[in-house]
């Protein structure tokens, strides 16, 4: 009967850090574009966003 519980209280918790993990976003700061992972790239020691076409020492995303 404990493992019972403590197996559907295992399912649940992963049930919701799989929901609340699906709905996150990332935002770039620069462009205001949203997206589903980072659009920044490393170019020479710095993140390159391919939407400005610059380079910055910072990433320029956020998450939303």
């Amino acid at each position: 009967m404990k493992a019972m519980i403590l197996r559907t209280a295992l399912t649940l918790a992963l049930l919701a850090t799989t929901a609340s993990g699906a709905s996150q976003k990332m935002t770039c700061r620069e462009t205001g574009k949203t997206m589903d992972k980072c659009c920044c790239e490393m170019k020479n020691g710095k993140f390159y966003c391919p939407f400005t076409k610059k380079t910055y020492d910072k990433c320029c995303c956020a998450m939303k």
